[in-house]
């Protein structure tokens, strides 16, 4: 299934210091600050310790409540009332990034004078985002275990292609952080496409959507096609998402 890899920009030091590394695991960190190129070398050092860092310049960005996360860190240095998303996980810790001057941090974070030595930052972030001994996280009775269970059920029902992430429990459509208004049959149909593995003839496409007792003509996959394109701002001659096969179908673009 295809899947949406976050794109990083590491520094030259940062690179350096990967030279010869492996992740095994990697753990993600969401950062929310409208000025971000002040975190600059915290993001390069935790990219290095294996860390998906994720940078937003606000809160209420629709992509958020979708993401799987480890760790909020929301900088409060300039703007003293920035918040986390207000659909965000209760399970999910945050950390305050905090001038002085603007007073305490909410009681559900945790709070870190900003600017401080980065690695007195990673070495609280690596206490924050720590799992259990051999890196299993137990699911714990009661209501704490199931809101993980559910959590973990929703990511199975999320496709992600690209910068296309679709959901497909709520039947919303995200590209670029940006909701995509789909009809159900242009939804089906891209779905169609992303989990296809191959290509499609119209046929299948028809008989899938349809089934097998739909008389009409395949120019209507055709149709539906090229308004998906338009919505997804997809040049069919430089496709970037969907490809034509010419005489035959269809499939989605790997490159």
């Amino acid at each position: 299934m295809p899947s949406l890899e976050p794109i990083q920009t590491l520094s030259e030091s940062a690179i350096a210091g990967l030279e010869g590394a492996c992740c095994d695991t990697t753990r993600r960190i969401v950062i929310i600050s409208a000025f971000p190129a002040a975190l600059k070398q915290l993001v390069s050092e935790l990219m290095t310790r294996c860390y998906d860092v994720l940078v937003f310049h606000h809160a209420e960005e629709p992509i958020l409540p979708l993401l799987d996360n480890d760790l909020f860190i929301v900088d409060r240095t300039r703007i003293a009332d920035e918040n986390v998303p207000s659909t965000v996980n209760a399970r999910t810790d945050i950390l305050y990034l905090i001038h002085p001057a603007h007073g305490q941090v909410p009681e559900q974070g945790r709070a870190l004078p900003w600017p401080s030595p980065v690695q007195e930052a990673v070495g609280l972030i690596e206490e924050m985002t720590s799992e259990q001994p051999n890196g299993v996280k137990t699911l714990a009775a009661g209501s704490d275990g199931e809101a993980l269970l559910a959590a973990a059920s929703h990511r199975e029902q999320m496709i992600r292609f690209k910068d296309i992430l679709m959901d497909l429990k709520r039947m919303q459509t995200i590209q670029n952080g940006t909701r995509i208004d789909l009809t159900k049959t242009e939804f089906d149909l891209l779905r169609l496409l992303l989990t296809s593995g191959g290509v499609l003839s119209r046929q299948d496409i028809m008989e899938a959507l349809w089934g097998t007792d739909y008389f009409g003509g395949s120019n209507s996959i055709d149709v539906h096609i090229k308004s998906l394109r338009q919505k997804l701002r997809d040049n069919p001659k430089q496709p970037r998402y969907i490809v034509t096969v010419r005489g035959y179908g269809y499939r989605i673009a790997e490159d």
